[in-house]
């Protein structure tokens, strides 16, 4: 299958980024070049997992005469493994990178969610924490592989160390969320505070049906993420891709904060109501009026600080 989505490259690979560079007289990206050794070792390590994202297949090929049973077991094994949510669909060309041929069928797709507690200590724990559930997402893929092949089929794992899925749209028709205004999928439990991972196969197994809880609706009418941005990136229209609304982000604003800027930014996914609308967790709507508080003190369209100061 003949993957059709275009995909951004990442760092100076990307036009875009290299001409916002050339024209600040920058010759690296200030949010990827300081130094962090945290970082630095994350990248390292899911690089390595990359390399052990395919392998032997078991000649033994086990029977599937139940396709629920088997997809339940992978399911289970998904969050053994550490996942916290895990569905899967069929693949289309819209969920594969541009030109990229993809040998399998099927994709399972598995969320890993982060502590929202981390928005109270500023943009350098959540960054931290962001490089260690990708590092984790990379076991759990590579781990979940290892055990569909086991099986005797096929299976490759994607993320950042290797990865030709299409996040957004696999998500969504594998029953994980709705897409938000902000562009992140919306999980009813853990908001877009999650990082995702993907595991393509052969593997015969049942599908799942996209998620609709009326986060689409809320968002037309919700401007929290908008107007919290720094760089007004966020759409005020949406516009309908394959029947369902979508918000483009202007990447050309965005970049002067999420790339450009020393500090991270997580705003628009860490300001958005779900974080406590749905899962009417109490502990999060106290971080959540916490942080709004501090939104509100700063500016809410000023950049998140690099640590807030500690409380009096």
């Amino acid at each position: 299958m003949i993957g059709t989505s275009w995909r951004r490259e990442q760092g100076p690979a990307d036009p875009l980024l290299r001409k916002m560079l050339a024209e600040r007289g920058l010759d690296n990206v200030p949010q990827w070049t300081k130094k962090d050794d945290v970082r630095t070792a994350a990248s390292e390590y899911w690089l390595s997992r990359g390399k052990d994202r395919d392998g032997p297949v078991n000649p033994d090929k086990r029977e599937i005469t139940d396709t629920l049973h088997i997809t339940e077991e992978v399911k289970a094994k998904a969050l053994e493994l550490g996942a916290n949510l895990v569905g899967c669909c069929a693949l289309t060309p819209t969920m594969i990178d541009e030109g990229f041929d993809m040998p399998h069928r099927n994709v399972f797709a598995f969320i890993l969610a982060e502590d929202y507690g981390n928005v109270l200590k500023g943009s350098l724990a959540i960054e931290a924490e962001t490089y260690e559930v990708y590092m984790r997402i990379a076991d759990i893929a590579t781990d979940l592989a290892t055990f569909i092949r086991d099986m005797g089929y096929p299976a490759w794992a994607h993320h950042n160390g290797a990865l030709q899925i299409q996040a957004i749209p696999t998500m969504y028709q594998c029953g994980l969320g709705e897409l938000g205004r902000h562009g992140s999928l919306i999980n009813p439990t853990y908001a877009a505070n999650f990082r995702p991972g993907f595991v393509t196969t052969n593997l015969p197994v049942l599908y799942d049906s996209p998620l609709e809880f009326g986060v689409q609706d809320y968002c037309r009418n919700c401007k929290i993420c908008r107007n919290n941005c720094p760089g007004d990136a966020i759409a005020t229209d949406h516009i309908v891709t394959e029947g369902i609304k979508r918000w483009r982000i202007d990447m050309e604003k965005c970049y002067p904060f999420s790339r450009l800027h020393d500090a991270y930014c997580h705003i628009c996914v860490d300001v958005c109501p779900y974080v406590h609308k749905e899962n009417g967790d109490t502990e999060k709507r106290t971080m959540y009026g916490a942080y709004m508080k501090r939104r509100k003190q700063d500016g809410y369209r000023s950049p998140n600080r690099l640590r807030y100061e500690e409380e009096d």
